[in-house]
């Protein structure tokens, strides 16, 4: 399929499903389970002190107050706090495993305009783009277990994504992933990453959740992480 096609049919995809490019991609082709041939458990107990939970999130606004459509399906509020959607869920591993935490961000800051954002992702996507991050994990080495947070963005990972997965050696990690979408579920990511992570040991049973389902998150998250080990 030609960029200008794949442009075309993302556009008709997202007029029937308005703003679910970057909040999470459309309805179509949603699914939510992971075809990925690794473990569905991790190889051994947690250990707070040697696990990490790096996650990517844009939450549209940090306003809690008269949120458009689109900046409340990318955004959860706690407590008057305006979080991401992957962001929160971020903070429910913290809070259960007691893990260390890491923001992915990208160099240049991204727009918050939905519409925006939604266009500019697709085309980093199109282009095969590795944004520049503002950091990389410092210390890796001191971790053993890496939980990997981040919403789809067009039936994909966000490209920064992919710029964090190559920037770093997670070679003999456990890679624990999990996500938040519009509709369309993992999207293939467990798989891409296992394809990109070969000489890690990517878990099968990634967590993903809809941006509608956030009020459940908290239960769904303890769930996970109890069929985790």
């Amino acid at each position: 399929m030609t960029s200008t096609t794949r442009r075309s049919f993302l556009a008709l995809a997202a007029a029937a499903v308005a703003g679910a490019g970057v909040a999470g991609c459309s309805m179509i082709g949603g699914d939510d389970a992971s075809k990925a041939s690794g473990p569905s458990r991790v190889s051994a107990p947690l250990d707070e002190a040697r696990t990490l939970v790096a996650y990517f999130s844009v939450p549209e606004t940090d306003d809690p107050n008269n949120m458009s459509e689109e900046e409340e399906g990318s955004t959860h509020v706690v407590d008057g706090k305006v979080l991401g959607n992957t962001q929160y869920v971020a903070q429910l591993i913290e809070a259960r495993t007691g893990a260390e935490v890491f923001r992915i961000e990208t160099a240049e800051e991204l727009p918050l305009d939905h519409g925006q954002l939604e266009d500019l992702a697709l085309e980093m996507q199109e282009a095969d783009e590795r944004p520049k991050l503002k950091a990389l994990i410092p210390n890796l080495e001191d971790y053993d277990t890496v939980f990997i947070g981040y919403p789809i963005w067009w039936y994909d990972l966000p490209m920064p994504m992919y710029t964090f997965l190559e920037g770093h050696d997670f070679s003999g990690k456990n890679i624990v992933l999990f996500s938040t979408h519009g509709g369309n579920g993992l999207s293939g990511t467990v798989e891409t990453v296992t394809e990109k992570l070969p000489d890690s040991t990517v878990v099968s049973n990634a967590f993903s959740i809809f941006r509608e389902d956030m009020d459940s998150a908290e239960g769904k998250v303890g769930d996970w992480l109890d069929s985790l080990t």
